[in-house]
């Protein structure tokens, strides 16, 4: 229960700082931050290994039913 709270807490904390931006106008954007982070092999490398743990950890992990 308390890993979902994680997972949770950092979604809405990254839904919080894009609204701020939004609103705001001096913060970059998430969107922005992964353009410059993908503009880079090395980056779109890091992206695709922070892809492929979120996803094992948020389905695979959850949707698998127990032995």
């Amino acid at each position: 229960m308390s890993v979902a709270l994680a997972w949770l807490a950092i979604a809405v904390m990254v839904v919080i700082v894009e609204v701020v931006a939004r609103k705001n106008g001096r913060f970059s954007r998430i969107g922005d931050l992964g353009r410059l982070v993908a503009s880079r092999p090395l980056g779109r490398l890091a992206l695709v290994a922070v892809w492929a743990f979120v996803g094992w950890h948020l389905f695979a992990r959850y949707t698998v039913p127990p032995l």
